[in-house]
């Protein structure tokens, strides 16, 4: 079974960069779920979240 895990896309919508976390397996999905959102959004980036914790 395939984890979610957290990644940030970052894509652009009249001329106006935005980034958003969102939960999926892979760089795929998360592309998906956002340009449910988002139909003419151009998606620049999708960068995998650091879920680790720093001590």
């Amino acid at each position: 079974m395939d984890e979610s895990k957290t990644l940030t896309v970052e894509y652009e919508l009249g001329g106006v960069v935005f980034y958003q976390q969102v939960q999926a397996k892979d760089i795929e999905e998360a592309k998906i779920r956002v340009r449910q959102l988002q139909s003419t959004a151009n998606i620049r980036a999708v960068t995998l979240f650091n879920e680790e914790e720093i001590d």
